[in-house]
């Protein structure tokens, strides 16, 4: 699923929105050329961003609660040291 996004060119690949707590897992608005989206889904287990599926939306992540950056940083130190056991 893509979105147009009106406001100044955002390099693709910038951030825009996230990550944000969507449903379980966490969620992520990412720049494209031209002015699209991408909605990218954070995966636990390889501590990697993908394509999110097609049914999370843009208005979803739009509207969700964004997670601050401090509690990002401990979230993925948590699930890194899971990944290591």
């Amino acid at each position: 699923m893509k979105i147009r996004i009106t406001c100044p060119q955002p390099s693709a690949g910038r951030v825009l929105v996230g990550p944000a707590k969507v449903r379980a897992g966490y969620c992520r608005i990412v720049s494209e050329r031209g002015g699209s989206g991408r909605i990218e889904r954070f995966d636990p287990a390889s501590g990697a961003w993908s394509a999110a599926p097609d049914d999370v939306t843009f208005n979803e992540v739009w509207n969700a609660p964004i997670i601050a950056p401090v509690a990002w940083t401990s979230i993925v130190e948590k699930l890194a040291v899971k990944r290591r056991s």
